[in-house]
């Protein structure tokens, strides 16, 4: 089975197949670009129709019609036919519900108006229409502008088509990821891990969401966010996509991640540890690596992400802009001699000084801007020059939504703004600020929140084995139950106890008759031990069960 074809450029995780890419419907593009097909229709039929040489309202000297003339006649009855609407509509006025924001009379009236003009102007030897190749104007001044409004209308309906082609859903079998480009502005994109979901609604509760077959897909996750793709062509299949995948992660989640806790923690077998994360984006290194570090920098236990250099590089264009324009105007001023050399050397001296300051504080300043990301936690550190610190730090386990802002310019340098929603008590965003490498950062994060999660549920699960542990010890101590050595001393206790109360032959060893017996008084007082444990157990359940009925009546 081929993947389904990608519109848009996405790095895919170790392992991660795309399922289903769903796309916009076509009346979303066709409400969004109605305004622009109507007049670049009207502006190039008015320009055909001036470039035909067809006249309106053309008035020939000398000549007259009479009211029997075909045209007229038809204008004629077709007034006659709005006087007898409205002077119905007039008669049943009394019994109609006024309407004060829309008067029909004032349409009657126009439209009466109209045609009255129109018959006059037959009658005086007017034409309402006339084609005559002497008046056509195919390259006047008013249809050129005709002709480049529909260029331009045209222009408008292609960039409508390029945001509407590459705005999709991509469902694959470990996250679901809304991408929304616009050309030449910015480029937004969000994701809901396929663990996350809780469930998945369409809604297509309009006639004309129901005749075209399309809907507004709603993504809700386990946290307040929710992820919404609207005008979504075949949201039925959608729906089914996604829903599959969750089902197939819970189904084969949890029992293998049981049986192999319980194989390491109760049977001893250890299991071979999970692979740190994967790292996704490309550390991106200065052309003189002493003047700043790579980007990201790469430790065994966290990895710290700066603003990108170049977006360095452009913050310095002030201090750099500021220093060469005050070279320059004291050149000019030493030219002309307004300035001896002393002051010359003292100004250039204090340029340097001031504006070196000013650039090496905005270095300072970006290169302590730390985003770190550890196995974790997510920290962001912003520390000014000389001392000053502020710092946010929220666990992973908070992470609700990751996406990336990037807009066109940045796009070309590279770069882009990675902002982490997190929820609870201390909920916020975080955002990586001009890092490099978006996409990377985004999949990256997202590997780390995966394994955090992961192991979050192997604590839970472990700490689950620990209390069935203890249980087990606490039975075992009351008497409730017996390993298997304590087991195999009672049975043979048992059986040497049976055996010695029963008769022996001349030569010392046991008769027929008496290992019958003594076998027989095991099987029963097996038997009775295996009632009595029941009974224990009905007992202990009848007991739980009254005391969360007591628990449960209000007071």
């Amino acid at each position: 089975m081929t993947e389904p074809k990608i519109p848009v450029p996405l790095e895919l995780e170790q392992d991660e197949q795309v399922i289903l890419v769903g796309k916009r419907h076509w009346i979303e593009l066709l409400q969004s670009s109605l305004v622009f097909l109507v007049i670049g229709v009207i502006s190039a039929v008015i320009a055909l129709i001036r470039a035909a040489g067809v006249e309106f309202f053309y008035l020939r000297e000398g000549i007259t019609r009479p009211l029997t003339d075909p045209v007229n006649i038809a204008l004629a009855t077709l007034l006659l036919v709005l006087v007898a609407l409205w002077a119905r509509g007039e008669a049943k006025k009394e019994r109609r519900k006024p309407t004060p924001w829309r008067n029909p009379d004032i349409l009657y009236a126009i439209a009466i108006l109209a045609l009255g003009v129109a018959i006059w102007f037959r009658l005086s030897g007017g034409e309402l229409i006339v084609v005559d190749p002497a008046y056509a104007r195919p390259s006047d001044a008013i249809n050129i502008v005709l002709i480049v409004t529909t260029l331009l209308m045209l222009l408008a309906v292609a960039y409508l088509y390029n945001d509407w082609r590459n705005d999709v859903l991509i469902v694959t079998n470990k996250r679901v990821i809304y991408d929304e480009e616009t050309m030449f502005i910015r480029h937004v994109r969000q994701q809901i891990l396929i663990d996350d979901i809780q469930q998945v609604n369409v809604r297509a509760d309009t006639y004309q969401a129901t005749l075209f077959g399309y809907g507004k897909i709603i993504i809700r996750s386990f946290s307040p966010r929710t992820l919404e793709f609207d005008f979504a062509a075949k949201p039925r299949e959608i729906e089914k996509a996604i829903m599959d995948q969750v089902r197939n992660l819970r189904r084969r989640q949890e029992p293998d991640l049981l049986r192999a806790l319980i194989e390491d923690q109760v049977y001893g077998n250890k299991q071979p540890q999970p692979s740190a994360p994967s790292i996704q984006v490309r550390s991106q290194r200065f052309p003189i690596p002493a003047l700043y570090p790579p980007n990201p920098e790469i430790f065994p236990d966290k990895i710290v992400w700066r603003p990108s250099w170049v977006y360095v590089m452009i913050r310095l264009l002030r201090p750099l802009g500021g220093f060469a324009m005050t070279m320059f105007v004291l050149a000019v001023l030493a030219q002309f001699n307004l300035i001896d050399g002393a002051l010359l050397t003292l100004m250039t001296l204090a340029a340097l000084l001031f504006f070196g300051f000013w650039g090496w504080w905005i270095r300072e300043a970006l290169i302590h801007d730390n985003y770190i990301l550890t196995r974790t936690d997510i920290i962001d550190i912003d520390r000014r020059p000389l001392g000053p610190e502020n710092s946010r730090r929220a666990q992973l386990s908070a992470i609700q939504n990751i996406s990336f802002d990037v807009s066109f310019v940045e796009r070309l340098l590279g770069l882009g703004t990675v902002v982490i929603e997190t929820g609870g008590a201390a909920g916020g965003k975080f955002t990586f600020d001009h890092v490099p490498d978006p996409r990377g950062v985004q999949a990256t994060i997202n590997d780390y929140l995966t394994d955090f999660r992961k192991h979050e549920k192997e604590r839970q699960l472990r700490d689950s084995l620990a209390l069935l542990r203890q249980y087990d010890q606490l039975q075992r101590e009351h008497g409730e139950k017996m390993d298997r050595a304590s087991f195999e001393r009672a049975v043979e206790e048992l059986i040497g106890r049976s055996l010695n109360r029963h008769s022996h032959d001349a030569y010392g060893s046991m008769s027929p008759n008496g290992v019958v017996n003594a076998r027989t008084e095991v099987e029963a007082h097996l038997r009775r031990a295996a009632r009595l444990a029941r009974r224990r157990a009905a007992i202990r359940a009848l007991r739980e069960r009254m005391r969360r009925r007591n628990h449960e009546q209000p007071s």
